[in-house]
C-alpha cells in the first residue's frame, strides 16, 4: 500500500502525532534495544493513525480464496468489530492494517491496577464482546476461533472492538518467531475438544467460541489474569483439561470458590465450560443468561458512552492526586537523601541549577576519630562483621551528632570526620560544640561491644583543631563537599597522634576552649606533628556542668539580657572616679561587683567561670556603712561578663550589664 507512511518514534517530530502515538499500550507497542522504543507497529494511512500487524511470510500467492477473504474482510463493518483496511505484500512482507485503539487490548486494561473498573464498566465491555461475536457467528466469517483478552482491543471512547479473525489462509504457514508461546496462550482459552483434535480447523467453532467466551468473562470479573489464582503452570493446565481422565472428580476449570459474584454470572460460567459442546449455549443465549449484567445500562448508547467517559474522568483525577502525592512522598525522601549527602544550603543552591562557590571561613573546628586496632580487628574477621561493626559504630555516631551543630563531612573505612562553624557560621560556638560532642561519643562508644567479640569494646581515638579552611563541592556525577586547607592536616595529626579513648586538642582550640570557658584541659607537652614540628598540645577531659550561684538586681530590665552578637553599646568607657585605690585586689580575685544600688554575684574564678581576658576592670569597693552612691562602679566594654550556662548548642550567650 503505497499511501501508507509507517511511524519511527525516534525520527518522528511532530508533537501531536507524538502525543497520539505515546498512549499506546503493550499490546501494541514493539521493544527494540533496552534503551530504545518505537512503535513500529504505527502507520498513517490518508492521514490517520493505523495499527500494522506483520504476518510472518516473505511472500503471498493471491489465490481466488485469499481474494475472497480479503473482500469478506472489507465488508465487515459493526461497531464492536475492528475495521480491517487492507494488506501489503510488497517488499518480500506481509502486513495487515486496521483500525487504531488508543488504549490498546483488554489485557491491558485488566492488568493496570491504576484503572478502578466498577459494574458499569464491566458491563458495557462484556456487551460490547457478546454484540460483536453474535455479528461474527451470524456472518459469512461464522467463527472467531482464537478469542482472548489480547484479542479484544478498547478504542478512545472505551468501546471494545473484536480482532484477529478471519484471513486463514492468508496467515497459513507463518513462521513465527515465537510460536511456542503464542500457541501456549491461545491453547489457555481454547475448548477441550479443540485441544485434543490435531486437525482442528484455523477458524475454530462457535461452541469453542462460548468456551473462550467463558474464560474471557471470568478474567475480565477476577481481574487475576487467565485462569486467576492457580499452583499450576500454563502447560499442565492446558494437559488437564485436555485430558480430564487424568482428575478424579469432574473436569479441570477456573476455580469459582474465590470470587464474589452473583448466581447467574456463575451459573453461566459453568454453562459455557462445559465439556460436551453440544450442551454449552449459543452466543444469542448467552447474551439472555447475562441480561441482569446490563440492567445498569441506558438504552442508549451515547448515554452509556458519556457515562463511562464520565467515570473515566473521575477516575482519572483521583489517579492524579495519588500520584500527585506519591510525587510528593518520593521528592522528600530524595531531598531528605540529598541532605545527608550535602549540606542543606548546598544541596538547595544544586537544586536551583545555581552554582556553589568555594567559600572561605576565618575559624572553624574540626574533630577526626578512628578506632583503635581497626587493621588488626580486620584481620581476624569477615568482611560482614567488619560491615556490621562499623555500621555499629556510625549508626551510633550519627545519632549523638544530630544533637549539635556540627556537619558529618565524611566516613573512610573508620575515619569519621565532623565539622563545626560551616557551611553556617555560629559565631566562636563551633570549639564549644565539637569539644562536646567529642566527650559524647568517647562516654558513649566506650560502651559499645563489637558483636561479634563480645569480650571487646569499641575504642576511639579524637583529634580537635581549630583554625581557617575553605570548603565547597567536588564532581558532578557523585558530588562531595569537601574541606581543604592546613587546619584539615592538623586536626587528622591530632587524631594520629593521640591515643585510645582520649581527646587530642591542639594549642589553638585549647586557647579557644579557655575563652568560652567550662571545659577542663590537661596539658600534654610537646608533641612531634609531621610537618610541623614539635607543638605544644593538651588532652581534653571533662566538661564541667557549672550553675549560676545567684542573680539579683534591682528593678532589671529585659534589656539588660542581650546576646553577644547584638552587644553594640556598654557602659561609658571611664569610670566617674579614676582613682586607682578604688581597686580591691580581694574583690577582682573573686570576680564580684558591688555598688551602693544594686548587687551582682557572678561563679568565682576558682569555678572556671566565663569571663574576658580584659584584666583592665575598674570596680569600686566600698566598705560597709561607706558606700558613696555618687561612685558608681562601671567597666569597660570588654569586661562585660558573659553568662552561658547551658550547652554551646542550646541558647547564645547571654550579657548582664549593670
Amino acid at each position: 500500500m503505497k499511501e501508507v507512511t509507517v511511524i519511527n518514534l525516534g525520527e518522528y517530530n511532530n508533537p501531536s502525532h507524538k502525543n497520539i502515538v505515546q498512549i499506546c499500550r503493550q499490546s501494541i507497542l514493539v521493544v527494540g534495544e533496552p534503551n530504545k522504543r518505537s512503535f513500529t507497529n504505527i502507520a498513517l494511512f490518508r492521514g490517520n493513525i493505523v495499527a500494522m500487524k506483520k504476518i510472518h511470510k516473505k511472500n503471498v500467492d493471491i489465490t481466488r480464496s485469499v481474494r475472497k477473504e480479503l473482500k469478506l474482510m472489507r465488508e465487515v463493518r459493526h461497531e464492536n468489530i475492528i475495521n480491517f483496511i487492507g494488506a501489503s505484500i510488497d517488499h518480500g512482507s506481509v502486513i495487515i492494517f486496521t483500525t487504531y485503539c488508543a488504549r490498546g487490548s483488554l489485557e491491558d486494561v485488566l492488568a493496570n491496577e491504576d484503572l478502578h473498573l466498577d459494574h458499569m464498566f464491566i458491563s458495557s465491555l462484556v456487551t460490547d464482546i457478546l454484540k460483536g461475536m453474535i455479528y461474527l457467528h451470524d456472518s459469512e466469517i461464522i467463527s472467531h476461533g482464537n478469542l482472548r483478552s489480547s484479542n479484544c482491543l478498547i478504542d478512545s471512547r472505551w468501546v471494545c472492538q473484536i480482532s484477529d479473525f478471519g484471513l486463514h489462509e492468508l496467515k497459513a504457514g507463518q513462521d513465527e518467531p515465537n510460536k511456542i508461546e503464542l500457541d501456549m496462550k491461545r491453547s489457555l482459552t481454547m475448548a477441550p475438544e479443540l485441544l485434543r483434535d490435531s486437525l482442528r480447523p484455523a477458524r475454530g467453532s462457535q461452541k469453542g467460541d462460548i468456551y473462550s467466551f467463558g474464560i474471557l468473562l471470568y478474567e475480565m470479573i477476577g481481574r487475576n489474569g487467565t485462569w486467576g489464582e492457580t499452583t499450576y503452570t500454563n502447560e499442565e493446565i492446558i494437559e488437564l483439561v485436555k485430558r480430564p481422565d487424568l482428575l478424579q472428580h469432574g473436569v479441570f476449570r477456573p476455580a469459582l470458590s474465590y470470587l464474589d459474584i452473583p448466581n447467574y454470572i456463575r451459573q453461566c460460567l459453568r454453562l459455557c465450560w462445559e465439556e460436551d459442546p453440544e450442551v454449552r449455549p449459543d452466543i444469542r443465549l448467552v447474551r439472555m443468561h447475562l441480561k441482569e449484567l446490563q440492567a445498569g445500562l441506558k438504552p442508549n448508547i451515547f448515554d452509556n458512552m458519556l457515562a463511562i467517559m464520565e467515570k473515566y474522568a473521575y477516575n482519572l483525577e483521583g489517579l492524579v492526586q495519588e500520584r500527585t502525592n506519591q510525587l510528593y512522598e518520593e521528592k522528600k525522601k530524595t531531598d531528605m537523601l540529598l541532605y545527608q549527602m550535602l549540606p542543606k544550603t548546598v544541596a538547595e543552591l544544586l537544586k536551583s541549577g545555581d552554582p556553589v562557590k568555594a567559600e572561605c571561613f576565618d575559624c572553624v573546628t574540626i574533630l577526626f576519630s578512628d578506632i583503635v586496632g581497626f587493621t588488626e580487628l580486620c584481620t581476624t574477621s569477615t568482611p560482614f562483621e567488619v560491615v556490621e561493626m562499623l555500621n555499629d559504630l556510625y549508626t551510633c555516631c550519627d545519632s549523638i551528632i544530630s544533637n549539635y551543630d556540627v556537619y558529618k563531612v565524611e566516613t573512610i573505612g573508620d575515619a569519621y570526620m565532623v565539622v563545626s562553624g560551616l557551611p553556617l557560621k555560629n559565631g566562636n560556638r563551633h570549639v564549644g560544640e565539637i569539644a562536646s560532642l567529642a566527650l559524647h561519643l568517647i562516654e558513649t562508644v566506650g560502651n559499645l561491644k563489637i558483636r561479634h567479640k563480645p569480650t571487646e569494646m569499641m575504642q576511639l581515638r579524637i583529634g580537635l583543631h581549630s583554625g581557617p579552611c575553605a570548603a565547597g563541592v567536588v564532581g558532578q556525577k557523585m558530588p562531595r563537599y569537601c574541606l581543604f586547607g592546613d587546619t584539615v592536616n592538623t586536626a587528622s595529626r591530632m587524631e594520629s597522634t593521640g591515643e585510645a579513648m582520649k581527646i587530642h586538642i591542639s594549642e589553638l582550640t585549647y586557647q579557644l576552649l579557655q575563652n568560652i570557658g567550662g571545659y577542663i584541659c590537661v596539658e600534654r607537652g610537646l608533641t612531634s606533628i609531621k610537618g610541623k614540628g614539635d607543638l605544644r598540645t593538651y588532652w581534653l577531659t571533662k566538661r564541667l556542668k557549672t550553675e549560676i550561684r545567684s542573680l539579683t538586681i534591682k528593678d532589671w530590665t529585659p534589656d539588660l539580657i542581650s546576646t553577644v552578637d547584638s552587644i553594640n553599646t556598654c557602659c561609658p568607657p571611664i569610670h566617674r572616679s579614676e582613682d586607682t585605690s578604688l581597686l580591691h585586689p580581694k574583690s577582682l580575685r573573686s570576680g564580684s561587683c558591688n555598688c551602693a544600688t544594686k548587687s551582682l554575684y557572678i561563679r568565682r574564678s576558682d569555678d572556671n567561670v566565663t569571663t574576658t581576658q580584659d584584666t583592665s576592670i575598674m570596680q569600686k569597693i566600698s566598705e560597709p556603712g561607706q558606700i558613696n552612691c555618687n561612685q558608681l562602679c562601671v567597666c569597660r566594654l570588654k569586661s562585660s561578663q558573659v553568662f552561658n550556662n547551658r550547652s554551646p548548642r542550646s541558647a547564645p550567650s547571654i550579657t548582664f550589664r549593670l
